[in-house]
Parts: C-alpha cells; structure tokens; sequence
C-alpha cells in the first residue's frame, strides 16, 4: 500500500525539520550509535546501558536546539549560559530517546503501513499542518487531502517521519491507559474548589509548648539517626584546584570600538546610510533601539555623566560626538529639551556600544590558559604552572554535582569535569562570558550517611518540635472532648481552658484561611465536617487547631454536574503527567548512564 502510494505522489514538500521535543519522547529515530558498534568509531560522548553515544549524533542535536533558540530569540547571541543550558538539553533529549526506545522494544510495539497511512491522512503532524493554513490561520484539511490527492507528490519524507513518530504515540496511549480517575476523586476536587465553609478554630502554637525535662537524651538521637540515615546521606562531592584567566577588554578594544562608532556617527552625520533612528535600531546595543533609540525625556542622574554633559551643548537634531562611558560608547542626538520643577530635561535618540574583549584579546587570554594547561598536563603541577604566568589559583570546598563551584560560581562544564576525570587530571581549557578556567581534579569522594556527630543537633531540633507538637496534640484533645459534649458551647469551652477563639471568613479549600496557604490541612479538614461539627486535632502549620463548622454552603447539584467533565480532563492530565514522570524515573534509575562528555 505505501509503495502504491510512493508510485502515485511525486510532488517534493518542503524539507521538514522535526522539532526536538522537550519531552521524554524527544530526538526519536536518530541513529545515536550504529557507527560504534559497527566498530568505525570508539570515540564517545557517553553510554546508556551500554549503547554507545556519538560526538556526531550529540552534536546534531545540540545544533539543532541551538537553531530553534535562536529562531525564537532573533536579537541575542547565546551566552555560554545558554549554550550550557542546550548542551544538557540536548544530552537529555538523546538519554531519554534510548531509554523510550528500548521501552518501545520490550512492550512489542511495532508499525503497519496501513497505520502509517491511516495517520498521514488523519492525523497530520504539526510539522505538516503548517504548510496547510487558511486565511485565518487554520489548519485546512480540504487543501491538504488535495495535496494528499496529487498524483505528482513524493510524500516520503513525511512517511519516514510517521512511521518514527507512531511508536511514541502508540507508546503515550500505552501509558495513558494506566491511568484512571475515579467518580470520588472528581467529587472531592470539585467539593474543594466549590464548598464554601466558615469555621471558627482555637489554634495551638506549637513552638509555645514546653519540653518537660532535659530534652532528647544521645539514646534517643542514635536511635533516630539509625531509623532514617537515608534522610542524612551526603552526596557525591568533588574539590578542585581552578585557575582563571579573567577576559577583560584592553586600551586597544576600546580604541577598536570607537574607531567602529565613528563611523557609525558619520553615517548620522552625513545621511547616507539612513536617518539616526534607523542607524540606532542597527547598531545600537541599548533597550531603546526598538524604538529609533528615543529615550523620552530624561534627567541628569538616568544616563552616564559624560552623555548628559554632552546632550547639555547640543542643539535640537544636532548629533554628539563619540562618547566614552564607563561600559563602552555611546552617540546621542537632540530631540527636544524642556524645563520640569528647575531642571532641564532632555529627549535624545542614543545609539550605545558595549565595550568587550574582542576576539584578539579573547585568543591572547585562550593562548595563555592554553600555556597553562599544556604545563600543567606535562607536569601534573597546575599550582607552578599557574604560578609561572603570575595566576593565582583557588582551591573550592567541596560541592556537589551540578552545583556551583565554591570561590568559583556556576559554571557547568567545570562541574561536568569535576564528576567525570579521574582524580589528578587537568581539564581542557573551559570559558565563560568573563572567565578562562583551568582546573585540575583535586578529589572526589563517594556519597555517603553524614556522621552522627555533625547531624545530632539537627536530630535533637528535630525530636523537640516532635514532643512539642504531641504536646499540643494532648492540649488539642483534652480540648476536644469538652467541646463535643452535647451541651457545651464552643466559645464558653475555649474560654474555661482560657483560648482565643477565631472566625474564619467564607472560604473553600482552595483558597487561603487562617494565614494558611491553599488546600492545607486545615481547610480539608473542615471540609470533611458539617454545620456543629467540631474536629481536632488538626496539625496544620505551624500549630494544632480545634475547629468547629458554623457554616457550610454545597453548590446546586445542577452546577456540580456541568462541571465534572472538564474536572475529569484537569484531573486525568495532572495524573497522565504525574504518572508519565514516575514511570520514566523508574527506568531511569535502573539503567547505567555514563556522561563521558569532558572525559572525551
């Protein structure tokens, strides 16, 4: 059947580019590995239960995310940040797809070319639909069935592209089937968000309670300590030796970037290349380029000293020259002045640059840390190499994965190398926007329980506000059972135990009550009552409170009904996502997953 239809479309589409979902079924269908194991290649990026991951499909990936990023961000180049950011989406995306695929594998999941088909004509993918739009922008079934129709089509590309997509749905329907929403849990979420309730409540602060005697004994916190170690469990930690080189702009990027402005400035002089708004929405680095540079009117303290001093001598449209600033440079023009409350303000249009190290500053600091890590390597001495070139270089507490290097900051791909070399080896030469790092892997120690020692006082913090609540709790209950006698009076009751009694405001258990966040356990509680109820105890918080119902309001059945539909859908996806998660940290714990990236 598809080779029927291949025979009978010969029309060429657009090259389709399948967006990389930020999913778990992300990347699906690219040949992560084969060249490894066809024994063409050893080099890796990293392992997934074995499989092996290629430089060229990581790479492929990251520059296609990097593409889409910039798609959607036109007016910024990407930071190292950013780039970081890809980076480990990318390394994500391709992690994820192996573990989907292998799970699509082990459920038996295949493709049929009546499937295929069915899907091209039912279910167009978005990366089609696009190319299929009405005047209002709709997707327009008629002229894609004609497309569809064309006995001069070639549709290939795009059943390729189904036939690896079907899995990944065939595999969500999968998941999506072990999902149920009971008529009680619709019930229940549409109470919380519809039942209105009024209650008073004698609220017990915790932290007022007295510990009777000397507190927790050393019995008690080992004991404590023995039944949940899990809880104290220090990861994996490394510390490394860093050098730095900081990428600061020289006398020269400066002169370099007037030189650049002035000519710039003789175009918004002469005319030749457009007027100065235009020239400011193409040079200008400042957030008013969008506008032709205008800044409105502006005082003396809202722009550099040096801007406004020269904005003070110029004549309405006449343009400044280049003026150095602190950041880099700016060219102002004269719009308009006036005079507010004695002062003289002033509208300019403004075209500003931003002084960074340019590219030869960039390479001389690349080629010195370079020098640094070639020694550094030859020797295992990064301190005397460091030294050698007048650097100084600091030595981090110890940090976790994915966390900041201490004395350092963020920076990723030191984190990445400290958890991936091996003890004493040097890094390759690492960047940011600021910085050109070296660092050598100074120790790495394995996860493992804090001793007990360290932990104990956090332990007997721990056991006291435990007491304290369950002497609350006692409070709570001796409360309880004289109010719910048939003849007491809430109030009268709170009073003979000497309490302030509280009135709540109409509320639902969605909503905030008692300086309480939404859906707490306060308001469920109260929801469970009616109208002379009292209940308790209720830890909510930082107290324990006794509450009575005064007042409970039910929306008409008739409304409650027309609502379950749509609570059933918010309900189903909320647990669809939830279960979707569980389900893939599942697997994901079980495999072995070797991110080689800096080691390779």
């Amino acid at each position: 059947m598809m080779k029927q239809m291949r025979e009978n479309t010969k029309i060429v589409l657009w090259v389709v580019v399948v967006a990389f979902l930020i999913t778990i079924f992300a990347v699906w269908g690219l040949d992560l590995s084969s060249s490894t194991h066809r024994g063409q290649q050893t080099n890796t990026v990293g392992k997934v239960d074995g499989i092996s991951i290629t430089p060229q499909a990581y790479q492929a990936i990251y520059t296609q995310l990097s593409q889409q990023y910039r798609a959607n961000n036109p007016s910024g180049d990407l930071t190292n940040a950013q780039q970081e950011m890809l980076q480990e989406q990318a390394w994500d995306n391709i992690v994820n797809n192996i573990l989907t695929g292998r799970e699509v594998e082990r459920l038996g999941i295949t493709v049929t070319d009546e499937e295929v088909l069915n899907f091209i004509r039912t279910s167009p993918p978005p990366e089609i639909q696009q190319y299929f739009r009405d005047d209002k922008g709709n997707f327009d079934y008629a002229a894609y069935q004609q497309a569809l129709n064309n006995p001069e089509a070639d549709w290939t590309s795009v059943e390729q592209m189904v036939r690896q997509r079907i899995p990944v749905v065939k595999l969500n329907q999968y998941l999506m089937s072990q999902v149920h929403v009971s008529q009680s849990e619709i019930t229940r979420s549409l109470q919380e968000e519809s039942v209105k309730l009024v209650a008073e409540y004698v609220a017990l602060p915790i932290d007022a309670e007295v510990v009777e005697g000397a507190g927790p004994s050393d019995a008690d916190v080992a004991a404590y300590y023995q039944a949940h170690v899990d809880e104290f469990q220090n990861p994996e930690q490394a510390v490394l030796d860093v050098v730095h080189v900081a990428i600061t702009p020289t006398p020269q990027d400066r002169a370099d970037l007037v030189y650049g402005a002035q000519i710039v400035r003789d175009h918004a002089v002469s005319g030749d290349q457009g007027d100065f708004a235009s020239l400011a929405k193409a040079y200008s680095e400042s957030h008013t380029a969008t506008v032709g540079g205008e800044t409105g009117f502006i005082g003396a303290s809202q722009r550099d000293p040096a801007v406004m001093a020269a904005a003070a001598s110029l004549k309405v449209g006449e343009v400044s020259p280049v003026i150095s600033t602190a950041d880099g440079i700016a060219i102002v023009q004269l719009v308009a002045t006036k005079k507010e409350k004695g002062a003289t303000l002033y509208n300019l249009r403004e075209i500003t640059m931003n002084l960074t190290a340019g590219s030869a500053t960039i390479d001389s600091l690349s080629g010195i840390a370079r020098e640094v890590q070639q020694k550094a390597n030859d020797s295992g001495d990064l301190a005397a190499a460091a030294n050698e070139r007048g650097l100084e270089i600091v030595t981090s507490q110890p940090f976790a994965k994915g966390m900041p290097v201490p004395g350092v900051g963020y920076v990723p791909a030191l984190s990445r190398f400290a958890f991936a070399g091996s003890v004493g080896a040097i890094s390759g030469v690492i960047s940011d926007e600021k910085n050109i790092y070296v660092a050598r892997l100074q120790s790495r120690t394995p996860g493992a329980a804090r001793p007990l020692a360290e932990v104990s006082d956090g332990i007997k913090m721990t056991l006291v506000h435990e007491a304290k609540s369950e002497a609350a709790r006692r409070k709570a209950r001796a409360f309880l059972r004289s109010a719910m006698t048939p003849s007491s009076v809430f109030r009268d009751v709170a009073k003979k135990y000497n309490y302030d009694v509280a009135k709540t405001d109409s509320f639902t258990v969605a909503t905030p009550v008692a300086d309480l966040p939404p859906y707490s356990a306060f308001a469920r509680a109260a929801l469970a009552g009616q109208p002379g109820d009292v209940i308790g105890p209720v830890a909510s918080g930082n107290n324990v409170y006794v509450i009575k119902v005064t007042g409970r309001k039910d929306p008409e059945m008739a409304a409650m009904s027309a609502q379950i539909p749509a609570m059933r859908d918010r309900l189903y996806q909320q647990k669809v996502q939830s279960y979707v998660m569980y389900w893939f940290n599942q697997i994901k714990d079980k495999a072995k997953i070797e991110d080689m990236r800096e080691a390779s």
